[in-house]
């Protein structure tokens, strides 16, 4: 066994996802929220027997080995050494490719200047003024610690000597941003953050990806605050500052505090509201979006700027609700941000902070500060701009009852506001309603399929009512007839030593089937043998009613060309199938 397969053998996917997403027990799979699409009903499994997941509403699936490299980004390296940190697997060697390796030095780059930053902001002389500043701000230092803040000196190439006498090239260096290309005649490299107060990003595993550098006021002017370039690791985008320190306190409370910048962040988390992130901006991007989303259930936005008036932070808001978060606002009142409220008043921030308003009360309140809705005017501009909003609530009590708050706000009656088709280009189709019947056959045949591999054993008494020609969907014709093929005596067989001797073709579908919620009641043999047996007469009802619509079909064309003797035959086996239809499966013997 290599160490590839060592570690695939002693992780758990269930434990890994489930520290991703919470996970409830459904029959005898774990189901949950899909984190990859936005859902209100879990449709998102995960079989602990088989080591996979499956979402059965957007079709994403996998070992953990997949759900890793979806859900985080990370190449098959990555994956592998996070892996086997859990499981307690010393890797020796593994080469990954050139993507890969590149990866890897800017990670060793990143890490080794973190290290120095913070070395000059805790311990020495140069970083006086940044520890000054810092404890005005009211960050002590095991905050610096915690977050692994820093100093970068104001010198054009100190950091570029320090890292490449650590043995970096010049070329790794500037593969990770945090050096520049001099232009014109004089060749070489000068650093990206000088003078500044270094915050690095890390990802969920604590890898640092880039910095964040805030310029001080003695050390002169320049942008307030500049990050990393996009590199192979870093992608603003992708991160939220502060997600590494508090993703554990995120999923404990289920709910995230979201804010726009780092002292935010730090602020709030330093007066004991550890559940907090900052997104860098109101702007915020589909892959923050996900973090989120599969972290918790609910999001408290906690913004400097007007949301209401920011169409930035409402497309973001928009986003947070498609993905089926809860969306509530802070009120800053008089405070400029949430660092000063919390730094000024931390009890009446909490107090704030649990009387968050539901972001489409907290649009009303805005809207009616902000316009007269006693003009004309007023209570055009409040409609046009809560209208479409309101309009794309997917529930319609919960619309309904937007809707007539501002048809309240507008002295107008609801019915001549509620049209959300007027105010939403989206048409919202029931997927339900385009499920032909093939669709529903072939859910059937797989979920009395799912029935038959639980249990331990497998038994041959099915075989007596179906044969491979009574299934319509070839992948479960293909299955049922290969296992016949090995389960050909009466006697059981052990499920385990069917299942390996079936061809490897087979793998993922015996996933999917493992991956169906058959239901708790029929994890008892009595109850599922009792279900498997309606099951597999309905199916084999379903294959009788395909040939006798066939038959019909045949004598028809026979009919038109006057081909009596074929039109005979084909009654005389019409005849016989619509009374084998009649009188029903005979053959129902007790499975045991």
């Amino acid at each position: 066994m290599d160490q590839v397969e060592e570690v695939k053998s002693k992780v758990d996917i269930v434990e890994v996802i489930s520290s991703y997403i919470p996970l409830k027990k459904a029959g005898r799979n774990m189901s949950g929220l899909c984190p990859f699409h936005a859902e209100k009903t879990p449709s998102f499994m995960v079989s602990a027997e088989r080591q996979v997941f499956k979402c059965f509403g957007c079709g994403e699936g996998g070992d953990v080995f997949t759900f890793l490299e979806k859900i985080e980004g990370w190449d098959f390296r990555e994956i592998l050494e996070e892996l086997a940190k859990r499981v307690g697997v010393k890797l020796k060697s593994y080469r990954g490719g050139d993507s890969g390796l590149q990866k890897e030095k800017i990670l060793a780059v990143n890490r080794v200047a973190a290290k120095f930053f913070s070395y000059l902001l805790l311990d020495h002389k140069l970083g006086g003024e940044v520890r000054k500043y810092l404890e005005r701000r009211g960050l002590k230092r095991a905050m610096w610690v915690k977050f692994g803040l820093g100093y970068a000196p104001n010198s054009w190439d100190r950091t570029f000597s320090v890292l490449n006498k650590k043995g970096f090239s010049p070329a790794d260096i500037a593969a990770s941003g945090l050096v520049v290309s001099r232009e014109g005649k004089d060749k070489g490299f000068y650093d990206r953050f000088r003078g500044r107060l270094m915050f690095p990003i890390f990802d969920a595993r604590g890898s640092v990806l880039g910095f964040s550098g805030r310029v001080l006021a003695s050390e002169g002017g320049g942008a307030k605050y500049i990050n990393s370039p996009e590199t192979l690791v870093f992608n603003k985008g992708s991160i939220l500052f502060g997600y590494f320190q508090s993703k554990d306190f995120i999923r404990e409370k289920n709910e995230t505090v979201l804010v726009e910048g780092e002292f935010d962040m730090l602020s709030l988390f330093a007066s004991g509201i550890k559940n907090v992130v900052a997104s860098k901006g109101t702007a915020l991007t589909d892959n923050q979006v996900k973090i989120i989303a599969r972290s918790c259930e609910s999001v408290v936005l906690c913004f400097d700027t007007d949301i209401a008036g920011d169409k930035a932070a409402r497309r973001g808001i928009e986003m947070l609700d498609a993905a089926g978060l809860i969306v509530k606002v802070v009120s800053l009142g008089k405070f400029k941000d949430p660092d000063e409220f919390v730094q000024r008043d931390p009890v009446g921030f909490k107090v704030a902070l649990k009387n968050a308003a539901n972001f489409y009360d907290f649009l009303i309140y805005s809207a009616k500060k902000r316009y007269d809705s006693s003009t004309v005017y007023g209570k055009k501009k409040i409609g046009q701009e809560l209208l479409p909003v309101v309009s794309k609530i997917s529930d319609e009590v919960v619309r309904a009852h937007y809707m007539g708050k501002i048809a309240g706000v507008l002295g107008v009656d609801p019915s001549l506001i509620d049209n959300s088709e007027k105010y939403n280009n989206e048409t919202v189709v029931n997927n339900s309603d385009r499920i032909d019947n093939a669709g529903r056959v072939e859910r059937l045949e797989k979920y009395f399929l799912a029935l038959y591999l639980v249990g331990d054993s497998l038994h041959h008494d099915f075989f007596k009512i179906l044969d491979k020609n009574n299934f319509e969907n070839s992948e479960c014709r293909a299955f049922w007839s290969a296992t016949h093929d090995i389960i050909k005596s009466p006697k059981a067989k052990f499920k385990r030593r069917v299942l390996e001797s079936l061809p490897k073709s087979f793998k993922t579908f015996i996933d999917d089937l493992y991956l169906l919620d058959i239901g708790a009641e029929f994890l008892d043999d009595e109850e599922r043998a009792g279900e498997m047996v309606r099951m597999a007469k309905r199916i084999r009802e379903l294959s009788l009613r395909r040939k006798l619509r066939e038959i019909s079909e045949l004598m028809r064309k026979a009919e038109q060309k006057e081909k009596s003797r074929e039109v005979v035959k084909l009654t005389k086996k019409f005849d016989e199938l619509s009374q084998a239809l009649k009188e029903g499966v005979q053959d129902d013997k007790k499975v045991t």
